[in-house]
């Protein structure tokens, strides 16, 4: 399963979840979607600095095992 479509399954699992827990807790349809958005906003923000910080990891990685090759390092 790839990373995006790990984030997804995961966010669409989540959003689901929070509309249910919401529409239970609030009573009313505009505050549950009000409640849903805001969930997704946060949900949405902390996946992509996740999906960042493993960017920059993997490319670090990469960057370095190419400056062993070129220096004559074995891999």
């Amino acid at each position: 399963m790839s990373l995006g479509r790990f984030l997804l399954v995961t966010s669409t699992t989540a959003f689901v979840g929070y509309a249910a827990y919401s529409v239970y807790k609030a009573g009313g349809v505009r505050p549950a979607i009000a409640n849903v958005v805001k969930s997704s906003v946060k949900a949405g923000n902390w996946a992509s600095k996740k999906y960042s910080c493993a960017k920059n990891e993997v490319t670090r990685m990469v960057d370095e095992a190419k400056t062993e090759i070129a220096s004559g390092g074995e891999v």
